[in-house]
């Protein structure tokens, strides 16, 4: 019996000395030097803000993350004085309406409460004197820090923010209002940015803007392509991404006819299968009134029509009428988009 308790008691005291110096041990990678890696690791930059005081003076605002690799670092080398490699700052880069690129030290904005955090927040530049604040910007932040030795080390670039793109189409007045709301929600894709928005829109362009308006509902990219490509007359990404995601298909087993212009009652069908996926059902009991051309409908379009129109995300054309088969200019197709993500979010 004796023996038992003395055994008891050496657990517990073991115990017990294990959770105090649990305590006072310090986790390993504060031993550990930092990588090249850790060192090259850039700052994560988010909420690209332009900010004035109302006389004239004009400076630039952005969130700053840092990754845990890098306050490691940074803790590490407060801990080892002398050590190469240190951090000392935040740069950013920046790009006003298109010209040479521009560096700024970065401070923590009085906005932010600091709370000893001297790595995450907003920070701000100085006054920026060719900045407005209708300006696009682009910037990108980087770590700067020096050996001990006085040898400058610089961290990769972060990931580039834009803010106020200017986008180089052409549309209609009328159209300009709401194309401002899809820049806002990013449902304008790449291929259509620097085009002519007067134009018809072809199946593989409004592939691409339905991809956009499911990223948009679902806040999550959609992955390209797919494997094995079905088609032979084509390897546009966003073509194969709709696909995939079954929100388009083919002309054929085969073929995608990505340069055919796509017809509204394809919109309405292809715009209803991003519904659905995201989960929206969309069917209907049947229209309380019919379009005066609703016989020159398609079968399949019937429903994705009447759900569109109920909805007040793609129109009729005056007169009660549909034209289910003409097509739709490039600015209708990603109005009809912004107009989906609108009502349906």
């Amino acid at each position: 019996m004796k023996k038992i308790l003395f055994g008891l008691i050496v657990i517990c005291i073991m115990s017990f000395t294990s959770v105090v110096f649990a305590d006072l041990i310090i986790p390993d990678k504060l031993f550990k030097a930092p990588s090249d890696a850790d060192l090259r690791t850039a700052p994560i930059i988010s909420k690209l803000e332009i900010h004035n005081d109302g006389e004239n003076n004009v400076w630039l605002e952005v969130t700053v993350k840092t990754p845990d690799n890098v306050r490691d670092a940074i803790y590490y080398y407060e801990e080892h004085d002398n050590q190469q490699g240190y951090i000392g700052g935040i740069l950013l880069q920046y790009s006003i309406d298109g010209k040479d690129w521009e560096d700024s030290g970065l401070n923590h904005s009085p906005n932010y409460d600091q709370d000893e955090d001297n790595w995450n927040g907003i920070f701000e530049t100085g006054y920026l004197s060719e900045l407005h604040v209708d300006s696009q910007v682009k910037a990108r932040a980087m770590y700067t820090g020096a050996t001990a030795t006085g040898i400058e080390r610089i961290s990769d670039p972060s990931d580039e923010i834009v803010l106020n793109e200017k986008l180089d189409f052409k549309a209609s007045e009328w159209a300009r209002s709401e194309l401002n709301e899809a820049k806002e929600l990013e449902l304008i894709p790449d291929i259509l940015k620097v085009a002519d928005l007067t134009q018809p829109i072809t199946r593989a362009e409004f592939a691409a803007v339905s991809v956009k308006a499911y990223e948009a509902l679902t806040g999550e990219m959609a992955f390209p392509g797919t494997d094995p490509n079905p088609f032979k007359d084509t390897e546009d990404e966003d073509v194969l991404t709709a696909y995939k995601l079954g929100i388009t298909k083919g002309t054929s087993d085969t073929e995608f006819s990505p340069k055919a212009l796509i017809t509204r009652e394809q919109m309405a069908t292809m715009m209803a299968r991003v519904l659905n996926k995201i989960g929206t059902e969309t069917t209907i009991d049947g229209p309380k009134e019919k379009f005066n051309d609703h016989e020159k409908i398609s079968s399949y379009a019937v429903e994705p029509v009447y759900y569109m129109s109920s909805k007040e995300i793609i129109k009729g054309v005056g007169e009660n009428t549909f034209n289910p088969k003409g097509n739709a200019t490039r600015e209708q197709a990603i109005i009809i988009a912004v107009r989906m993500v609108k009502n349906m979010k």
